[in-house]
């Protein structure tokens, strides 16, 4: 019998990525099987699924927390027909395993398969990707038959017996680089898949106290798709060259070529650069729930695996001064690179789908 993998969730470029990584591994590992994604309308997993070349289906599903009232209540309307969705995809696929790897979407899936996945033995399991679990994470452990960890310590925080410490599963491109070439100084700049108006708006205010360092630096940029037009506009306007994009895709050539990497904190950030070997100042998104990305980037800095600015308390003039540091002081990135490499799970992926698809070949 084909095995059928379902990968659910997303909302965020990590929280795909990852299922992504996952979903690779079953394939090399299961050739013939089928495997599903199942995400939110709306989502950016509506752009990326597709082009990893896997089929997607999606729910129409909004948020619980940190959002308003009246997009509270539409989300409350919403559950029911995003359960009933959930149940018949579960019905027509009737998959072997089925994963949530974060985003709200997962929930009504997960949820479902433990409701009536019982009838022909689907299993089910969780990934949590961060320093604090998520509140979609908290609800479904309970439901799910493993909970799969990408921190050590957080493990604490979820029924012993069915949690495992695997790691942060990353693409199979992310893969460690040599030190990249320290002149040109290269700086790659992202915020995550939707970009960061935050880490853009420092990058910005420390081009004129860089002025002198210009001709030594080289600039990429991912600025996301709402914040593209006031970069490029901010580059011209301070006369500074790079490449600016809104969405970058080939994410490993910029590891490769970069001596220094600015970007957020999230789990999948964090792993890839571990996985790359690359130094980089985080600043974390401070508006994630529980505070889960500076909580993140304090695991690898106290590690001397990077360093952090806070945004809100940071300005252009702190990072200038970072930047500074780091060009003047090579050894300085040499020793963030060797101390995030500790941070690398290696066989994450491997791990995870070993653990969730244990009885395939059984029934293959």
């Amino acid at each position: 019998m084909r095995s059928t993998l379902i990968v659910t969730g997303g909302g965020t470029g990590g929280h795909l990525f990852a299922g992504i990584s996952i979903a690779d591994e079953w394939r090399l590992r299961f050739p013939h099987s089928r495997i599903l994604f199942v995400g939110a309308k709306g989502g950016i997993e509506e752009r990326l699924v597709p082009k990893a070349n896997y089929p997607l289906e999606v729910l129409s599903l909004g948020s619980l927390k940190g959002v308003s009232t009246f997009r509270r209540l539409k989300t409350f309307f919403q559950i029911p027909f995003a359960l009933f969705k959930a149940a018949f995809i579960l019905i027509r696929e009737k998959p072997q395993a089925v994963i949530g790897v974060g985003g709200y979407a997962s929930g009504p899936v997960v949820l479902m398969a433990r409701a009536i996945g019982w009838s022909w033995g689907v299993r089910t399991a969780i990934l949590e990707q961060n320093a604090v679990p998520g509140f979609t994470n908290r609800i479904l452990a309970r439901f799910s038959h493993s909970v799969f960890c990408a921190f050590p310590g957080i493990e604490g925080h979820f029924p012993k017996s069915k949690t495992h410490l695997t790691g942060n599963p990353v693409r199979k491109t992310m893969i460690p680089f040599k030190p990249a070439a320290r002149e040109p100084f290269t700086l790659f700049v992202f915020g995550g898949s939707l970009g960061a108006v935050g880490i853009n708006s420092l990058v910005i205010e420390a081009f004129p106290l860089l002025a002198d360092l210009m001709p030594r630096i080289q600039w990429i940029h991912q600025t996301g798709e709402k914040d593209y037009t006031r970069v490029v506009e901010a580059y011209a306007k301070a006369g500074v060259s790079g490449r600016v994009e809104k969405f970058i895709y080939d994410m490993p050539a910029c590891y490769e070529a970069a001596s220094l990497v600015i970007c957020r904190a999230g789990s999948s950030t964090l792993a890839e650069l571990a996985a790359v070997h690359r130094a980089a100042i985080l600043i974390p998104f401070p508006y994630a729930s529980d505070n889960h990305q500076e909580k993140n980037a304090k695991l690898f800095v106290n590690q001397g695996a990077a360093d952090i600015l806070i945004q809100g308390r940071a300005k252009g003039e702190d990072l200038a001064l970072k930047i500074r540091a780091a060009i003047a002081d090579p050894l300085k990135i040499d020793a963030l690179e060797r101390n995030v490499a500790g941070f690398h799970a290696g066989e994450s992926p491997g791990r995870i789908v070993s653990l969730l698809g244990a009885d395939a070949e059984k029934r293959n």
